[in-house]
């Protein structure tokens, strides 16, 4: 950086490759003889922002000075002593100023050639360029045109004729220009995009932003890259963090960016202003000569700013840097959001884990509760069975021995469903023989359905074994025959049967329990599996239940990673099918 302030870039070949170059260089031949001047020159924009001459036709003592030279993008005095002709320059030697000579001295080459003598001759120091740009408007090279065959300054005809006879070359020195800045551009995007796959997934907001902005330091070849979240507090500019956000926020609203420089900060949309103390700070703290913001966000809602840092003798930033930056902060913006995503679901699921856990506490100590006094019940109702009692006082003790039982069940079912809903809980697993389980079960329940005159069949494969807690799978199976029973009138049916079954491919055991009882309404069959559902159905009330029966069985089937779905007609009867995966993908509780 000179006196001035301003920066002075390396000069130095940087653009493109020995092909490109050839190719540029055979089009300012062909342009040479198209126009009909001895002296073609093109000039390429470079990343870095310079202007290089990458192809010199004509001139062996230019080509050997300037060919592969950068200088700073200035036209200036192109456009302030230049004559518009038709989409070109023409700058007669007569009016440059003792400032521009020195410019053209230090960056261009005066041929030794004498002046032509002619009326409107060409003289050595004139200059006819074209700015050449793409069809947005954007720079992208300028082609020089020197010593005319004819000896004479360009007219309206002359020009008019170089222009229908070479203007496709011109747009062909665009598109390799464009090519070249493009690829440049995509390099660095691509290099980025690597990095950022490397970030591992599911990070809640502060663990992704430090993993970023480690990834993303040698991918993006600056010196720092943080990620920086709106809230977030950056050490150093609390002072100014205020004016920062709300100045990202701006440029956010017109998809702009910020260039920090030591003495200026400024976008290509405003006008620059003196770079806040603290920013200056920041860069002296961390070794930095300048650094670029790009805002982060979605819509119309602003989620923070990607910030790089670049040493002191870097160059400056340059245009294909910058968009590749506003590409690669386009992605961050997808992964803030799902950051943020991330960090509400496990919010919301560690509130609804200190709901369940309330909830299953309640359950317990409410169980845990009744214990005692239905001990106490059953424990006088004994001593009140050893005395003689009248046939009115018999009929009472009998019904609260009743009452007493189905208090009973439904502490029982309560202490299974908190345990079968515990996804902490330590249920012993191991190779559950689901053959002879089912049969066992059948067989304990065969006298229940005989006395309640409900036929009891199963059928049942051999060898079917699966992977879980022994003592929850036959609570299970009880609780579908016993269901399946007690809903079934005197002279029905309940069928097991039990066989392989496979699901998407995962080998697995197929139950199901069909009976011919009174059916489920339409309108409750998705009800079933909630706790302590009862059906409104008067022939279903009548029978005694706590509605905890199917809860249990729908806990431990999905604790086992497996699947159960009910079908029902009213007054035909009911079939649940229960699907169980052989080993099981998780513990089973």
């Amino acid at each position: 950086m000179d006196d001035d302030g301003l920066w002075v870039r390396p000069r130095g070949r940087a653009w493109g490759n020995e092909a490109q170059r050839a190719v540029l260089h055979a089009i300012a031949e062909d342009l040479a003889k198209r126009t009909h001047h001895k002296v073609v020159a093109i000039e390429a924009l470079r990343p870095d922002g310079y202007l290089e001459f990458v192809a010199i036709a004509g001139d062996d003592a230019a080509r050997d000075k300037m060919l592969g030279q950068a200088s700073p993008l200035e036209l200036d005095h192109i456009h302030q002593l230049g004559v518009e002709m038709a989409g070109w320059r023409h700058i007669p030697s007569e009016r440059l100023d003792e400032q521009t000579r020195a410019w053209l001295d230090e960056f261009g080459h005066r041929p030794d050639v004498p002046a032509s003598g002619l009326p409107n001759g060409w003289d050595p120091d004139d200059q006819m360029v074209r700015l050449l740009h793409n069809e947005d408007g954007e720079l992208r090279g300028l082609l020089y045109l020197d010593e005319p065959l004819s000896g004479l300054r360009p007219t309206t005809e002359s020009v008019a004729a170089v222009n229908a006879e070479a203007g496709v070359l011109f747009d062909a020195v665009i598109s390799i220009v464009e090519r070249e800045l493009y690829g440049e551009q995509v390099r660095m995007v691509a290099q980025a995009r690597r990095a950022i796959e490397s970030v591992r997934p599911g990070l809640g907001v502060q663990e992704l932003l430090s993993e970023l902005s480690t990834a993303m330091v040698e991918a993006m070849d600056v010196a720092t890259v943080d990620v920086i979240a709106v809230g977030s507090e950056v050490a150093g500019i609390e002072e100014d963090q205020p004016l920062v956000t709300e100045l990202m926020r701006a440029q956010w609203e017109r998809r702009g960016h910020v260039v920090v420089e030591r003495q200026r900060t400024w976008s290509m949309q405003e006008e620059s202003i003196a770079t806040p103390p603290s920013l200056t700070r920041l860069l002296d703290t961390h070794d930095l000569g300048s650094g670029l913001l790009v805002p982060i966000g979605a819509g119309e809602e602003y989620l923070g700013t990607l910030s790089m840092g670049r040493a002191p003798d870097a160059p400056r930033w340059n245009a294909s840097e910058i968009n590749a930056a506003t590409t690669v902060a386009s992605d961050l913006a997808r992964l803030l959001l799902e950051a943020r995503l991330v960090e509400r679901e496990r919010t919301l699921h560690a509130e609804l884990r200190a709901v369940s856990d309330y909830r299953r506490d309640m359950v317990l100590t409410l169980a845990h509760e009744l214990r005692n006094p239905v001990s106490v019940l059953f424990s006088h109702l004994e001593l009140l069975g050893l005395e003689t009692h009248s046939e009115e006082s018999t009929h009472s003790l009998e019904a609260l021995d009743r009452a007493a039982r189905r208090i009973e069940d439904m502490v029982a079912d309560l202490m299974t469903l908190a345990s079968v809903s515990d996804p902490d809980g330590a249920a012993a697993t191991g190779e559950v023989d689901l053959s002879a389980l089912v049969q066992e079960t059948s067989d304990f329940l065969a006298p229940t359905a005989s006395r309640a005159g409900v036929e009891m069949t199963t059928v049942v494969a051999d060898g079917l074994v699966v992977t879980g807690d022994p003592a929850g799978l036959q609570r299970m199976v009880s609780n579908l025959l016993a269901n399946g029973v007690k809903y079934t009138p005197e002279g029905g049916r309940v069928a097991m049967g039990v066989e392989q079954g496979s699901v998407d491919g995962v080998a697995g055991v197929l139950i199901t329990c069909t009976d011919t009882g009174i059916g489920i309404a339409a309108d409750e069959v998705d009800k079933v599996f909630a706790p302590f559902f009862r059906s409104s159905s008067p022939e279903a009330r009548k029978r005694p239940g706590t509605g905890l029966g199917l809860a249990i069985i729908e806990r431990v089937v999905t604790g086992h990673d497996g699947t159960v779905e009910v079908e029902s007609v009213l007054g035909e009867g009911t079939t649940f099918t229960v699907w169980l995966p052989v080993g099981g993908t998780r513990a089973p509780r």
